[in-house]
């Protein structure tokens, strides 16, 4: 598996439309069954003779172009609709994951991944894009949306928020609206306190939802404030302190020089 390269992803449009699946979804079970495929050709199967996949996450990510959080989220909702089910596996004594084992459910695979199926998929993929009257231009274009401004950019996958066009689209909006200070402050608030190891979902969703039209307003007055305080700090007069060392230093040589002696001195040598 290590040294085997997957060049392409099997994709099926007719399953897709039939399991109610994303596209995100769609390419992370196409990309397991040619994983699947590669088991078949290496002889690789378990204790009871059953065909696994076992490809790592960063591998899936990798060449499905999405994060590893995102892939993690869409394995449980194919795992939820019976595509397929999953072995779980940890090291011993600890938490930390092995490779985990997908078993695709064989009669989803030769419904939608036998030669007929793959003629019908095609059907269906433009049968789908007839009734969305999307131009092949067109489509193009929307699978090039980018998050613009670079500091929001930055702080929402600092979330491990995914780029997609859905996600992109949405922050441009809002960035061109409020202001890219606004929003990045917005995201900040957010996700305070939220630990993102514990969310099943990842945190895409859960941002852009978080990002309504009060929680951006209340980011822009916090923006707000912050700058005026900032400008009564600045203009606010200098408080003249005072060098006590060097004060006594000083005294010190004047009566040094006066010859004089401090209190202190006077009191021992009464003393004396």
């Amino acid at each position: 598996m290590k040294n085997s390269k997957v060049g392409f992803i099997k994709f099926n449009a007719s399953l897709m439309n039939d399991y109610e699946l994303k596209l995100g979804e769609t390419l992370v079970y196409g990309a397991l069954v040619s994983f699947r495929n590669m088991s078949i050709q290496s002889n690789t199967k378990d204790e009871k003779g059953e065909v696994y996949a076992y490809p790592p996450i960063s591998s899936i990510a990798k060449i499905t172009g999405q994060s590893e959080r995102s892939i993690k989220s869409h394995i449980q909702v194919l795992e939820q609709k019976g595509l397929m089910t999953v072995e779980r596996s940890y090291k011993e004594g600890g938490k930390e994951k092995n490779v985990n084992r997908y078993y695709l459910d064989t009669e989803v695979l030769k419904k939608y991944f036998t030669a007929d199926a793959i003629i019908s998929s095609v059907k269906t993929a433009k049968t789908i894009s007839e009734k969305e009257k999307l131009p092949t231009n067109e489509s193009k274009s929307r699978q090039n949306l980018f998050i613009n401004d670079t500091k929001i950019e930055k702080w929402f996958t600092h979330y491990q928020g995914e780029e997609n066009n859905n996600s992109a689209k949405k922050l441009n909006q809002l960035a061109m609206k409020y202001g890219s200070e606004t929003v990045v402050k917005a995201i900040h608030n957010d996700m305070k306190g939220v630990n993102i190891d514990t969310l099943t979902q990842g945190t895409t969703g859960l941002i852009l939802s978080r990002l309504k039209e009060r929680n951006l307003e209340d980011a822009k007055h916090q923006l707000k404030r912050e700058i005026e305080s900032q400008e009564r700090f600045m203009n606010e007069p200098a408080t003249p302190s005072i060098d006590y060392k060097a004060y006594f230093r000083l005294k010190k040589a004047k009566e040094k020089e006066e010859g004089t002696f401090s209190d202190g001195v006077k009191t021992l040598l009464g003393d004396v």
